[in-house]
């Protein structure tokens, strides 16, 4: 199943040489993905309840074990009763014959629960998965407002050499210097904050396959490749591939196979006794034989089966249900999806190079008189701006295609990469 999560993500988040050997300390989403499904606690936890869940279905097909009995009687009373001269032992075996494949179907229960349970587990490692490239895409993001923050900060320190020459020139107060010295304390608190906030995104990454210290450095991807997402209405169409919409039919089969199970009730089992007994009195042994059969099964089945027909009809309409919030949760992010490409397009080909000729100008014109330090700040803020905005609107974009192929279960049918 992972293949084709490793498929979709890398395509958007390819670095620019994507087949290439990753440098040394250095992270890719696939490599990511590998960890994670080698090594994630979770999963392995998943493959003993896997194991379990066999051990069930072996032991729902056994039948009831034969039962062994000793029975002392006349012994210990008055008169001829007493002291154990007209002692009578029975050594006798008893079995359960089980009527209307009782055994069988209890297996069949067993198989469809342990089917629904690698279903659960396979939506379980398809979230962790989705889990593991969400927190991919964070780290890359981290790395990119950390280079937005020491940018930024080379950009003050260059404003105030710059500043400096006027002071010295007579053109600019003293003041100025002071001002951007503030300017560049706040952004030496942006760029640790960055630093902080990447080595935390770092770590959460690595915990997903058990490391509590990252061994890597860097993770390597392109967060501006994006592409625009198909139309809704072929995403709808993919919906039933959502790995809940798979489960609530596997469950259907549960629960018709739970009806037949409870069904088969209405035949009685029959319970066959034998033994040998042996009388004290004359030293005499004979064969004793007992056969049980419970009355009324019919009338107490009953419930039983209603109880798994209702079951089985509400099945039904949760599973509608569901189909309806998914296909409202799908248009929903579909539409975020589309903003989100459309925002980084508009960053990054007209809002960021606007910005950066408009900090030229007035870099320019401060440095002939025409504009105040304000203004370069100010002009300097919104280019920061722009870029922050830019890789929040890429990171997005990358989040919500996600959650896309997560909603639609995207590669689970064929198990290949689209």
């Amino acid at each position: 199943m992972h293949q084709w999560l490793i498929g979709l993500f890398l395509l958007p988040l390819a670095a620019p040489a994507a087949f290439a050997e990753p440098a040394r300390n250095s992270l890719t989403l696939e490599q990511a993905v590998v960890n994670v499904l080698e090594r994630s606690p979770a999963l392995k936890a998943a493959d003993f309840e896997a194991k379990a869940a066999a051990a069930r279905i072996r032991s729902a097909r056994l039948t009831p074990a034969v039962k062994t009995s000793i029975d002392l009687e006349n012994f210990g009373g008055s008169g001829l009763r007493s002291g154990t001269d007209s002692l009578e032992t029975t050594l006798s075996l008893a079995k359960v014959l089980e009527l209307g494949r009782k055994a069988r179907l209890r297996g069949d229960v067993a198989e469809q629960e342990a089917m629904l349970l690698r279903t659960e587990q396979d939506a379980e490692r398809l979230d962790l998965l989705v889990e593991t490239a969400k927190r991919f895409v964070q780290v890359v993001a981290d790395q990119e407002n950390l280079v937005i923050a020491e940018d930024t900060l080379a950009l003050v320190k260059r404003t105030k050499t710059t500043i400096q020459q006027r002071v010295n020139a007579g053109k600019s107060a003293n003041a100025e210097l002071r001002y951007v010295d503030i300017a560049a304390a706040k952004t030496e608190l942006e760029r640790d904050h960055a630093r902080h906030a990447l080595a935390g995104s770092r770590l959460k990454l690595a915990t997903l396959w058990g490391e509590v210290e990252p061994a890597f450095t860097e993770a390597k991807a392109d967060l501006f490749a994006v592409e625009a997402p198909q139309s809704f209405e072929l995403l709808a169409q993919s919906l039933e591939r959502n790995p809940d919409l798979v489960r609530y039919l596997n469950e259907d089969r549960l629960a018709k196979t739970r009806i037949e199970l409870a069904r088969s009730r209405r035949k009685a089992d029959v319970e066959l006794v034998g033994g040998l007994r042996h009388f004290n009195l004359t030293d005499d042994t004979g064969l004793v034989m007992s056969l049980n059969i419970p009355l009324g099964n019919a009338s107490r089945a009953r419930p039983k089966v209603d109880e798994a027909e209702l079951g089985l009809r509400r099945n039904s309409y949760d599973l509608e249900q569901r189909r309806l919030e998914l296909y409202a949760t799908l248009f929903e992010v579909h539409q975020e999806v589309e903003h989100a490409t459309d925002a980084t397009a508009v960053y990054r080909d007209t809002i960021i190079p606007l910005s950066e000729r408009a900090l030229r100008d007035y870099e320019q014109g401060y440095r002939s008189g025409r504009y105040s330090l304000l203004e370069l700040l100010v002009a300097q803020r919104t280019l920061l701006d722009a870029r922050l905005e830019a890789v929040l609107a890429a990171a997005d974009y990358h989040r919500y295609r996600i959650e896309i192929d997560r909603l639609t279960g995207a590669g689970l049918a064929s198990g290949k990469p689209r």
